[in-house]
This record gives C-alpha cells, structure tokens and sequence, in this order.
C-alpha cells in the first residue's frame, strides 16, 4: 500500500462524492449532517460535470479510433524493453488492424506478424535519417509516433561530465525524437491523422544530483513537445501526448533503492503503457503523469526557497543515486 492507492482507493471517491461520507455519519452517529446532503449532490454534480467536460475538450474535434482506422501505421522507439515494449504489446493486443514499427538497436524478445523491427541507432543522426527514409517507403504514411527511447548517462557529479556523454545523451533523447517528428509528421495541407506520444520525465522538472545530463535533455524534450503542440493550435488531425513518469520499474533505472516509495512509490510499466495506448487510441490531447506526485512537480517549482530546499531533503533525492 502506497499513497498512491491509499488516493485512489479512498481520497479520490470522496472527493468526488462526498455525499457518500455524509450518509454514513448521519446513519453511524449522533450528529444529523442531513443539511449537508443536497450542497454535496450539487457539488458532486459541478465537479463531474466540469471533468467530463474536460475530457471532451481534450477529443475535441472529428478523429477515427484507432481501432477503426485502416492499415495504420505506429513507429516506437526503444521498443525492445521496458516502457516501450509495454506500449507495443498493448498496441498488438489491443488495436488489431495496426502495424507497428520498432526503432533500436536490439531487437525485441517479443515478436509478432504485426511488428517490424528496425535496426537504428539514435545516437547517429545518420542512422536516424536512413531508416525514416526507409519507413517512408515501405509504409508511406505513419500515424502514431511514440518517441520513447532514452539513455541516462553516468550519475557524475556536474564538472565530471564528459563532453561526448553528454552530446550521446541529447542526440537521443532531443534531437532524435526531434527530426522523427519533423520528418514523419504531417504538413499543414495535409489531412492525415497523425498522434504524437512523448516519453520524458520528472527529472526534466525538478532534476536530482547527479542527474544533470538526464534531467536537462528530458527538459529540452519537454519545451520543445509544448512549443510544437502550440504551434499545431486547435488542429484535430495532428494531436500530442506528453509522459512524465517518475521511476519505472525498468532496467534504465536499477542499481540503487528509490527513497520514500510510500510517497514516491515505482511505476509499473505495463499500467502506464495501458493508460498510453487507451488516450491515444481515443485522441486525446494533454498530458499524463504517473505515479500522483508527479502531477505536482511544476508546484514545487513555484515555491519559496526554503520550502524547496526543506521539501528535497525530506523527500531524499538528493542523496539517492550513487556516483559512478
């Protein structure tokens, strides 16, 4: 148990139906809440109504299901493990008419008529540019792109940073993902449907020590997703997704203890995979965050520097990865 299911299981339901919490005092004690009953109902009404509408907002505008659109195409990068590999088993068992592309530099375990694996490395723009030339002609138009790929780096210490880690880092996390949307993504007259998922991470908001070279490219991923989704405007044929996840149960990540997993508790990828693939099968816009904490990291930002500075050494993140 986490604070997570603790918000799930109990915060979330009351705080949508609080109506619930009057009805059981009134009935299991003395005191008669019965006046509180219908400002609840109308409260309850307010916030759903204001949530469904939100989520319409976010569909808003004609898109075809992936489910019901023929012979579409989805490229992932990194497909062959972790996050990625989640989201391409949901994407095979899930949307049956959709072929699926996986960009790495091993290939995956999993195998399946539907998937096409792509020898390329990410961290060679020319390798990058040969297979998008590739998938261009074998598959003409690609509709799904899952820019998911990412490699950590060393935990150093900043000053210990070689130079050519830090450019392998930001050419496949930013500059990659960068070109594949250029490239793949449809142009203004174009009419095709096309859905953009990007993979960053709470690190490229409020990044730990050690951590710099991960936490700035996941940052750069970030400002460039926003600028792109605002340039697109209200186009409903072109729409983006942003993923910022803290800590995934993943090998990119092993090799130390996560502090204060209570609050701060491992995203299990194939959960977060299955929220991914259900938002971009429906085309909904935004942006998703796991686990609850992460919804909050822009927050801490805006805060006093004292409260920041306390907030980081209760939470421990400083302290967490080892150098090495």
């Amino acid at each position: 148990m986490n604070i997570d299911a603790i918000f799930n299981i109990f915060v979330l339901p009351l705080l949508r139906f609080p109506v619930v919490m009057v009805l059981i005092i009134t009935s299991v004690t003395k005191h008669d809440f019965r006046g509180w009953l219908w400002p609840t109902v109308a409260y309850s009404l307010l916030l759903n109504t204001a949530v469904v509408a939100n989520n319409k907002f976010k569909r808003r505008g004609p898109w075809v299901n992936l489910r019901k659109l023929e012979n579409a195409t989805c490229v992932v990068t990194g497909g062959s493990s972790g996050l990625g590999l989640a989201i391409i088993q949901q994407f095979i068992s899930r949307i049956h008419n959709l072929k699926i592309v996986s960009l790495d530099v091993v290939p995956p375990k999993f195998t399946h008529p539907r998937l096409d694996f792509r020898d390329c490395d990410l961290s060679d723009p020319s390798s990058v540019d040969r297979v998008i030339k590739e998938i261009k002609k074998d598959y003409g138009e690609v509709h799904v792109l899952v820019n998911n790929a990412g490699i950590r780096g060393k935990y150093q210490n900043f000053c210990e940073l070689q130079k050519k880690d830090v450019n392998c880092v930001f050419q496949v996390n930013v500059f990659s993902p960068m070109r594949l949307i250029q490239l793949l993504s449809p142009k203004k007259a174009e009419k095709r449907q096309f859905y953009a998922i990007t993979i960053a991470s709470t690190l490229g908001i409020c990044t730990p020590a050690r951590g710099s070279s991960y936490g700035a490219s996941k940052a750069a991923l970030i400002s460039f997703h926003e600028a792109w989704t605002q340039e697109l405007g209200d186009a409903s044929n072109v729409r983006t997704l942003l993923v910022t996840p803290g800590q995934l149960d993943t090998a990119m990540f092993s090799g130390f203890e996560p502090p204060k997993q209570f609050f701060a508790p491992v995203v299990n990828p194939r959960e977060l995979a299955r929220q991914i693939v259900d938002k971009c099968s429906a085309g909904e816009r935004g942006e998703l965050s796991a686990p609850l904490y992460a919804n909050f990291m822009g927050i801490l930002r805006t805060l006093p520097y004292t409260a920041i500075y306390f907030a980081r050494k209760a939470s421990g993140m400083d302290s967490c990865l080892p150098v090495e």
